[in-house]
């Protein structure tokens, strides 16, 4: 290989290094931005939203602590299977924006629906969360605990909101929370 080649595959690397580092830049300042509107969002869409907004909304929070989120159906009109939205294709989620506590369907919805998505096009899914804008029964809790399903309420929500963004929050229970 001649000095003239070497010094075009160095100047190469230097090239695609800087556009990588720059695009992985900008897109943690997007993230960040995001971020930073969403307690907002979140007061204002708890009082007075709807399912959909609350899934946009854990759609925009995924997205900013770093997860890859995907809809595992293909239009609106297609059953979910109790999962509304599935991360870097491990866990399985289920949104729930209620004004009452989160019952058991919600638990056995996202199990089924996990088993269900790993046979259909998601075979590396391993997890299975319910998130909700409220809060859990405690039969809810037990359930989850049982089979393994991670519960986040909207303590855990405003507990991300307030320290900032973490990917491995959706895979912590906080203390006391079961």
């Amino acid at each position: 290989m001649t000095q003239s080649n070497l010094e075009t595959i160095v100047i190469i690397g230097i090239f695609i290094s800087t556009i990588t580092m720059f695009y992985a830049m900008t897109l943690s300042i997007k993230h960040f931005v995001t971020f930073r509107k969403l307690p907002r969002w979140f007061n204002k869409m708890r009082k007075n939203g709807d399912g959909k907004e609350f899934e946009d909304f854990l759609k925009k929070l995924f997205e900013a602590c770093g997860w890859h989120v995907k809809n595992p159906t293909s239009s609106v009109n297609s059953p979910d299977f109790g999962v509304d939205m599935i991360l870097d294709g491990k866990i399985a989620v289920q949104a729930k924006h209620y004004k009452d506590n989160v019952g058991n369907d919600a638990i056995m919805a996202v199990f089924a629906g996990m088993n269900y998505w790993k046979k259909n096009g998601f075979p590396h899914l391993r997890r299975a969360a319910v998130v909700t804008s409220s809060h859990f029964t405690a039969s809810a809790k037990k359930q989850a605990k049982d089979i393994g399903v991670l519960l986040k309420d909207e303590d855990d929500i405003r507990e991300i909101l307030k320290s900032g963004p973490r990917k491995n929050w959706i895979t912590k229970q906080r203390s006391g929370a079961w």
